[in-house]
């Protein structure tokens, strides 16, 4: 890694770090915590519990752009964080992407409105995790992608790797505002495997209804088992990465 790349030219870069609410929030908070010196980092950074969903965090991006803090102090760059579903059998489970572009799921594929990560951000997170991460393509989905037959006609349809339900919403929203954004997910399952259909335990203000969620997973008990051992290890990951990054601006 470069010397140049120090804690204050991050600092300096990115200030708010989102990540969708629960597990996912909670793995990256516990990988900053465990790093000695990251209480200076997160004095400068705030690390923010998002709505996990399209149109929960559309909800919440508009309400936030409409606050004080927002207009009168706007980001200076911004971090997403989180986990994805594969779409490429070239990525499995725990490898972790980089965006450099995303497009929301159409039925016109003809004119596909791709919307760009900012470039030197995207650089300077891959360098600080010393090029231990992929860069790749994504698409953001509406609801949860749960068939493995899904997955592979989206990897091929987009030529995509990974898909989300956060990362359109969020391009689109800094794009318009000029605020530079990266965006990194941790694969919590892989292009082959089926999934229970959790969508309808997903409630509208993004959070997880627990006794849909196990209702829901009671359906198919084994392809659930596999989700919840997948996603483990996708988390641990993600706690991981986040423990790279303080250590790489804390030193």
């Amino acid at each position: 890694m470069s010397s140049s790349l120090n804690s204050i030219s991050l600092t300096n870069h990115i200030d708010i770090i989102l990540v969708p609410q629960g597990a996912e929030y909670k793995a990256v908070c516990e990988g900053f915590r465990g790093v000695k010196g990251v209480k200076q980092f997160g004095s400068k950074i705030k690390i923010i519990q998002i709505p996990a969903g399209l149109l929960p965090f559309k909800h919440y991006l508009k309400q936030w752009q409409q606050t004080h803090e927002l207009v009168s102090c706007p980001p200076k760059g911004i971090l997403l964080m989180g986990l994805g579903g594969s779409l490429s059998p070239n990525y499995q489970v725990g490898d972790r992407i980089l965006y450099q572009k995303c497009c929301l799921i159409s039925n016109n594929i003809s004119s596909l409105p791709w919307q760009t990560c900012d470039v030197n951000l995207s650089n300077l997170v891959y360098h600080y995790l010393n090029r231990k991460i992929v860069r790749g393509k994504a698409v953001t989905s509406g609801h949860i992608i749960t068939s493995a037959e899904e997955k592979w006609q989206l990897g091929q349809r987009y030529q995509a790797d990974v898909v989300d339900m956060e990362g359109i919403p969020l391009l689109e929203f800094c794009n318009s505002l000029r605020i530079p954004v990266a965006m990194i997910r941790v694969i919590s399952d892989d292009c082959q495997q089926d999934l229970p259909n959790l969508t309808p335990a997903l409630g509208e203000n993004g959070s997880l209804n627990y006794w849909r969620l196990t209702f829901q997973m009671s359906k198919n008990p084994l392809s659930s088992i596999h989700l919840i051992r997948s996603s483990l290890k996708g988390l641990k990951t993600l706690k991981q990465v986040s423990k790279e990054l303080a250590i790489a601006v804390t030193t």
